[in-house]
């Protein structure tokens, strides 16, 4: 016979349960067995004895019932118990948990850049550790992989720590129909796998690649993507999800599951596949529901398996969250991400020169009036509890000069692209802004002209490196 100790019951039902001292499950005050797995559970009085007290407990939704069958979470026949009533979450966890047994384990990452290389480094530290399979855009990195010994190094507090024995695909652009007898007829540079056929369904994807980029790097491999499929995407920036569903998978009833995550972990790359852990931070997640208006949203079992894998690595320190409780710390990141980034790239300073700038102060302030209007008035976020005191200018503007001084020595990754001839993600951090304001009636100005500043910067270093200048992806007002 299962059976499994409750806890929790006092915070749950505000009232207290009496338990034998020999702490066996069946000794709780007032609870039976009624089938083989099955306890219901009844509260008692405070302070008063198991045998005498009579439940205080008469109608339905305060009774609770933990299960370890059942994937409909019914009483098995029981017509005690209604069926209309919420499963307990230690039902739900154990619906999620079998759900998750036959999803294949093998996770995909595409991009293998700091935070690609990263959660890879994380996820093979595990004990029982998930296959993993690095999706490389790139025959430069490939190479750059076979020079490195086939493995990842990550550097943490001065200590290195090596893992390898991972999978390695090279994944192409998708090739016209008449260039498809070029392809077969270099088969062997298409697919540089260890363990997986280049045409293997892809059941756990993480993308880590640059907002920029990610619609180029899933076309490569959505043909390889279900409907069961799930894709995290951990990334800067915002808007990525409107673009992918535009582009990449038009049909509503062919995407994958979406998860989305953001990470405060500070990496840098000395060289291809070799990191530092800067500084330690956390991971939150969410799984976004397929239809915002489901009242219980299903989640593929891909996308949970994803998410407890994630979750019970260590070193990434991740937390599963509500999908607007994660919009609102995607929005506090993006606001301090459009502040910072902009200015030290078109001044090219440290993030530290911001401090103590009378005049740069005061563009701060202003670049947060129009950041804050706008985050305030998006209607996915009216009716949520204290989002005016969370995006408030005061409290912003403390929790941007806090991480300035924080990252003081650091350069921008904004600052960086510039330098060394990048597109720069200013269309997914200011721009996202400037167009959600436009859809609330909301003309950032400053934001607008910061916006073009940047892209003529842009320009101007793709000329000085010699390369011809980028195609605008998004239209350029």
């Amino acid at each position: 016979m299962s059976v499994y100790y409750i806890s929790n019951i006092e915070a749950r039902l505000g009232i207290t349960l009496s338990l034998c001292a020999s702490q066996r499950p069946l000794c709780w005050a007032g609870a039976k067995v009624i089938n083989r797995c099955r306890i219901w559970v009844t509260a008692c009085k405070p302070g008063s004895s198991p045998v005498q007290s009579s439940p205080i407990v008469h109608n339905q939704r305060h009774r609770y019932w933990w299960s370890a069958d059942g994937a409909d979470g019914k009483t098995g026949g029981d017509s005690n118990e209604p069926d209309s009533e919420k499963p307990s979450p230690f039902v739900q966890y154990r619906r999620a948990q079998r759900r998750t047994v036959n999803v294949p384990r093998r996770i995909y990452i595409l991009g293998a850049g700091n935070i690609g290389g990263f959660v890879a480094h994380s996820l093979a530290g595990l004990p029982h550790r998930p296959p993993i399979t690095l999706l490389l855009p790139s025959q430069k990195s490939l190479t750059s992989w076979h020079e490195q010994g086939e493995s990842i190094k990550l550097t943490t507090n001065g200590l290195l720590d090596t893992q390898s024995d991972f999978g390695v695909s090279f994944v192409r652009r998708p090739r016209p129909p008449e260039e498809a007898s070029e392809v077969q007829s270099n088969s062997h540079l298409v697919s540089e796998a260890r363990d997986n056929p280049q045409d293997e369904t892809i059941h756990n994807l993480i993308v880590t690649v640059k907002a920029l980029n990610t619609v180029d790097a899933l076309r490569r491999v959505a043909h390889r993507l279900t409907q069961e499929s799930s894709i995290l995407f951990i990334q800067n920036g915002m808007g990525v999800i409107e673009e992918v569903n535009e582009k990449v998978f038009p049909d509503p009833a062919a995407r994958p599951q979406y998860m989305l995550g953001i990470t405060s972990h500070g990496i840098y790359q000395t060289k291809p596949f070799s990191l530092v852990h800067s500084g330690y931070g956390t991971t939150a997640l969410a799984i976004l529901p397929r239809n915002i208006e489901e009242v219980k949203p299903y989640f593929e079992s891909s996308a949970l398996y994803l998410l407890r894998t994630i979750t019970r690595t260590p070193v990434l320190a991740a937390v599963g969250f509500a999908p607007t409780d994660l919009l609102q710390l995607q929005l506090e990141k993006l606001l301090v991400n459009a502040v910072i980034n902009p200015l030290t790239a078109l001044m090219g300073c440290l993030n530290g020169d911001l401090l103590y700038q009378p005049s740069i102060s005061r563009v701060i302030r202003l670049l947060l009036a129009e950041l804050c209007l706008v985050v305030k008035s998006l209607p996915e976020l009216q009716g949520v509890p204290n989002v005016k005191v969370r995006f408030d200018i005061k409290r912003l503007e403390g929790q941007l000069l806090v991480i300035a001084k924080k990252t003081a020595a650091n350069k921008s990754s904004m600052l960086q692209d510039i330098n060394q001839g990048r597109l720069t993600e200013i269309e997914y951090i200011t721009g996202y802004i400037i167009r959600r304001g436009e859809e609330v009636g909301i003309q950032c100005v400053l934001n607008y002209m910061v916006k073009h500043m940047i892209k003529t910067k842009e320009r101007l270093a793709w000329e000085k490196h010699g390369n011809l200048l980028p195609t605008e992806s998004r239209n350029p007002g």
